[in-house]
């Protein structure tokens, strides 16, 4: 009795392995077809950001070999006939919500040209500390240079302030301490010392 049951559940193992390895080859097969195109696309979109914060650059060399500690990513921006106009750096850091990726671009004067804030895992709270990737906000650090702080409603303002995001004032400052320290990693590429080396 019990061999000829297990006669008749032999198909049924045999289909679901069948089924498994069908499933398993056209899974691999997808993302065999998607690989390429989504990394074009993530690549795409990160020369758009890096653009976005530096737009003196007409392109970017990657600068892994030489990327200070901290930082996520570095790109020198090099201009038309090939000179360095400035730098596009990413760092990490931990907002309200959770990881925060800061994207901030610098020309070779130490002067900030521009700040984006996301990445894949953000996560700050709609309405409040989600508005810091908003332009109101992002463009305050263009112009400015390090080190900025940030400020809250009626407080004083001055050249090295950041006015906070209404209610927001942790993912605020987590920014802006993310952008402080994008430009101390960045200090050495910009202020070469005068013996031909970095400090």
């Amino acid at each position: 009795m019990s061999e000829s049951n297990s006669r008749r559940k032999l198909p049924a193992y045999l289909v679901l392995t069948i089924i498994t390895l069908v499933a398993g080859l056209i899974l691999g097969g997808v993302y065999s077809l998607t690989k390429d195109p989504i990394t074009a696309r993530e690549k795409a979109d990160a020369d758009s950001a890096r653009k976005k914060v530096l737009p003196a650059a007409q392109s970017f060399v990657d600068m892994s070999d030489a990327m200070p500690e901290g930082l996520k990513s570095l790109f020198a921006g090099l201009d038309e006939q090939g000179n360095t106009v400035g730098y596009a750096a990413q760092m990490l850091t931990k907002g309200y919500g959770g990881e925060i990726e800061v994207t901030l671009g610098a020309d070779i004067s130490g002067q900030i040209t521009g700040l984006m804030v996301g990445g894949s895992n953000f996560s700050e709270t709609a309405g409040l500390g989600a508005r810091s990737k908003d332009e109101a906000f992002t463009s305050q650090f263009a112009g400015r240079t390090a080190p900025l702080r940030v400020v809250k409603g009626s407080e004083e303002k001055a050249a090295d302030t950041i006015d906070a995001i209404t209610s927001a004032t942790i993912t605020s400052k987590a920014v802006t301490k993310a952008a402080n320290d994008i430009m101390d990693a960045l200090d050495a590429l910009l202020t070469p010392d005068t013996e031909g080396g970095t400090k």
